[in-house]
């Protein structure tokens, strides 16, 4: 009998004790035997002892073939009947040592995945204490060490084992660790242990690291192999989960010295962030830029990368520079120094240099840019300037004078006065750097604190010591995490509330009509007719009871009588039959669609829109998803596709409305027992009536609260927004033979536009709706230019509506550009359209944005 095979009889012989045990010694004695299967420290140690040689090799066998199957084998036994009943010393030192002695990525992700798959139960209990064990014991550390070749047994078969799954086994590993936090609060909600909190856990992974990084510069003093691709895989997956501040704020406090003066860990750190995945590298990238307080230090943490790596040189020198924008100069600062303080990089520093100019100086991006990304621009290239150099100077001269001067006639020619002051100051500052003995600019420029901040940027900055860094650091947390302010628009009427409803074709008539006397009427005629306002009409066709009998006889329409007593039917046999309804909506919402008034039935219209209402209410995926479809199919009519968007625009609304659970239809049933019993005679009434005569005539003082409070209700449209919303604006564009959108069918663009803004507007507490905010600003600006007057109202509404949609924090940060965009647009309408109406609601625009950024300034100034 071979070891191999002998080890797989004595695990099995393990396993059906603790299956089949009875009592809890037989439990505690598998427990035990199991241990000793365990790699012990001792036994690798005497290696000339047979005996522990042989211990060594069974602990392998065991380690390799059977210890993960039995970490989840073990974790399904959990019950209170056997490890319930363990005392605490007894499930230290063999259940838990199980867990923390064996191979720590199998127990780690054996736990993980028990904690995902068990409900509220002693086993949750007992896993959440293992897993808290396991981060307490600093086993993270063995995880990181092994994957990262650090272990000092790794040439054992044990570790050799795992090269080929190490892709698969190192992304469970990683989405695990970056994500526990979310997912054991999500698992415990209110009884989540604090060591799982974001607060305690990021410093405890990262004091983990930090230990790694140690080993690892230990083995590289010592000439030994090793890697760091899996930490450098974990940290972007931390940086993308959110935790990027706080992992570089932890870091650069470690590290921060010792790369001053140690080169193995300057170059640990160039290759943790170097090794990060593209998809991770901006939320890795981004944070440390902005952290460090020296850009000396970014060649510390980059080295020369950004001339390896694409994706480094895109975010550096592109984005960072051109399509994104901050409050400090720092970030510029430290790029800008990065690149031209080291021969490498400074090619690319100039080549920033030259794009910076023909940005800066470009027309057409300064008509189509907001003034702080053109003040970013500005303070890029005053840093720019701060790092020329006279070789620079001897060698670049001539192109950037060429590239310079037209850009400064035209911010001189702006009607700007803060761009006319920039293009002034950069005039003077470029024009003295580059040619200190020619002829000297001076515009007296009014200074303020903008413009000394600007000659601020000039001066090279210096290396700062350890202490200040902190202290910037800190600083820079606290400003980043300042509580945030949510405050409602008071007084704001919601423009266009009645644009989905239909013009009035004509003057309304009054009930009653004045009859003039008529001479020629027979005087003996004095008969009165009778008073038949209160008859009601009575139909040979009873009404449908079953929603497929309803949709039968819409279908077979042939028969007025029977077209009428369903559609009568309809809506309110959809509202409350709600069970099944998914099944038939599509074909009924179709139905419906096509049904034509063949009739003149006189309440035809309002009785099939209010049935196409209640579908999409209580179908709204279903019947969303069909009708946004159907819009834009061929073959329909112009009716039909102003229905469409109607039913999409009422449904919206009337699913973002709460509903108030005590104010729903009570049963038949139920309601007449209520009443049975409220006109029962109870010997109590007249006890109840004087009580009420004495609370009438009794003033009291104080007596609290007049009404309870109200109840949170879910808010309906929330799951479903998305599929009244983008389906609408996908294939606006496209030009079909029976309906052109964009040409001669621009009345029903026109609806649409109002539509999407009713629907933005639903949206107004929903999580999505930044995302959606965004495209439909996104699809305003596109038709922005449209001809047609209706067209420009539509839009106007609709901006308006992510006004009143979006909260103020989001719209003034997130939607920054966009917002100012069409600020400028909307300015453009009001000097330059010619429609009085465009203007009108335009001004109304640009009066609830006004009050937006006033509230939000406010709310900052109150907050300081």
């Amino acid at each position: 009998m071979t070891l191999e095979s002998e080890i797989r009889a004595r695990v099995r012989e393990i396993q059906n004790g603790i299956r089949n045990g009875n009592d809890q010694q037989q439990f505690l004695d598998c427990l035990k035997k199991v241990c000793k299967l365990l790699p012990c420290e001792e036994s690798s140690s005497a290696k000339g002892d047979n005996k522990a040689l042989e211990d060594q090799e069974c602990s392998n066998i065991f380690m390799k073939n059977h210890y993960t199957n039995f970490t989840k084998f073990l974790l399904d036994c959990i019950t209170f009947e056997n490890v319930g009943q363990l005392t605490k010393a007894e499930f230290n030192q063999y259940f838990l040592h199980f867990f923390l002695n064996g191979c720590c990525e199998d127990a780690f992700l054996a736990v993980t995945f028990a904690i995902h798959s068990t409900g509220p139960s002693f086993k949750l209990n007992k896993c959440v204490i293992i897993l808290e064990q396991f981060l307490k014991k600093h086993k993270l550390v063995d995880i990181l060490c092994e994957q990262s070749a650090l272990n000092k047994d790794r040439d054992l078969p044990m570790y050799n084992w795992r090269s080929d799954g190490r892709v698969l086994l190192w992304d469970t590993i990683i989405t695990e660790i970056a994500s526990l936090p979310d997912k054991l609060a999500n698992k415990l909600k209110s009884e989540t242990s604090d060591i799982f909190l974001p607060k305690h856990f990021i410093p405890l992974l990262m004091s983990d690291i930090v230990r790694t990084l140690v080993s690892v510069c230990k083995y590289i003093r010592l000439s030994k192999d090793c890697h760091l691709e899996f930490v450098s895989s974990l940290v972007g997956k931390l940086c993308l989960c959110g935790y990027a501040e706080q992992f570089w704020t932890i870091l650069l406090r470690q590290t921060s010295t010792l790369i001053r003066r140690d080169f193995i860990w300057s170059r640990i750190c160039e290759r943790i962030v170097t090794g990060v995945p593209d998809r991770c590298m901006e939320s890795v990238l981004v944070p440390l830029v902005k952290l460090l307080p020296w850009y000396g230090l970014m060649d510390r943490y980059l080295g020369n990368c950004v001339t390896q790596k694409h994706k480094i040189q895109l975010l550096l020198c592109t984005k960072l520079i051109f399509h994104r924008h901050f409050k400090s100069p720092l970030i510029l600062q430290n790029i800008i120094g990065y690149l031209a303080t080291s021969t490498p990089r400074k090619h690319l520093y100039i080549k920033l240099f030259l794009e910076l100019i023909q940005v800066w100086g470009d027309q057409s991006s300064l008509t189509h840019t907001s003034y702080e990304q053109h003040h970013y621009l500005t303070q890029a290239f005053v840093i720019c300037v701060a790092f020329f150099t006279e070789q620079h100077k001897q060698e670049h001269k001539d192109e950037i004078l060429r590239l310079l001067m037209p850009g400064i006639q035209t911010h001189i020619g702006s009607s700007d006065h803060k761009v006319r002051r920039l293009g002034m100051y950069v005039a003077e500052v470029v024009t003295a750097a580059i040619d200190p003995e020619g002829p000297k600019l001076n515009f007296e420029i009014e200074t303020d604190e903008e413009i000394l901040a600007l000659k601020r940027l000039l001066q090279i900055p210096e290396d700062p010591v350890v202490d200040i860094m902190d202290e910037e650091i800190a600083m820079m947390l606290s400003e980043r995490s300042g509580d945030i302010v949510m405050f409602g628009l008071d007084d704001v009427s919601i423009l266009g509330e009645q644009a989905l409803q239909e013009p009035a074709s004509s003057v309304p008539l009054s009930a009653e009509k004045v009859r003039e006397p008529d001479s020629d009427l027979d005087s003996d005629d004095d008969l009165e007719p009778y008073d038949m306002s209160h008859d009601t009409k009575t139909s040979k066709v009873r009404q449908p009871k079953y929603i497929r009998d309803c949709m039968e006889g819409l279908i077979n329409c042939e028969n007025p009588d029977t077209l009428e007593a369903c559609l009568t039917a309809a809506e309110n046999l959809i509202r409350a039959n709600r069970d099944g309804l998914a099944q038939i909506s599509v074909e009924f919402t179709k139905v419906l669609l096509h049904l034509t008034e063949s009739y003149s039935l006189p309440n035809f219209r309002s009785q099939r829109f209010n049935a196409l209402v209640a579908l999409a209410v209580t179908c709204p995926k279903q019947v969303a998803e069909f009708l946004t479809e159907q819009f834009y199919d061929r073959n329909y009519s112009i009716r039909q596709r102003f229905d469409i968007i109607e039913v999409i625009g009422t449904a919206a609304q009337e699913l973002s409305r709460p509903v108030d659970p005590s104010t729903t239809t009570m049963p038949e049933v139920k309601q007449k027992v209520q009443e049975v019993s409220a006109c029962s005679d109870d010997p109590d009434t007249w006890r109840d009536v004087v009580q009420k005569r004495i609370d009438s005539k009794t003033r009291r003082f104080g007596q609290g609260k007049t009404r309870p409070d109200p109840r949170p209700t879910e808010n309906r449209f929330s799951a479903v927004a998305g599929y009244f919303f983008y389906s609408l604006m996908k294939n606006f564009d496209r030009q079909e033979n029976t309906f052109d959108l964009l040409g001669e069918d621009c009345c029903v663009l026109s609806r649409l536009l109002y539509t999407l803004g009713i629907v933005m507007y639903a949206a107004s507490n929903i999580p999505t709706v930044r995302q959606m905010a965004a495209c439909l600003l996104e699809f305003i600006w596109v038709l922005r230019f449209h001809s047609d007057v209706n067209v420009r109202h539509g839009l106007l509404f609709a901006i308006s509506m992510v006004y009143l949609a979006v909260p103020p924090n989001v719209l003034l940060k997130d939607l920054q550009q966009e917002v100012f965009e069409s600020k400028n647009w909307l300015e453009d309408v009001v000097d330059k359209d010619v429609d009085t109406e465009c203007k009108k609601l335009a001004v109304q625009a640009l009066v609830l944005l006004e009050n937006i950024i006033k509230q939000e300034f406010m709310s900052d100034i109150d907050l300081t």
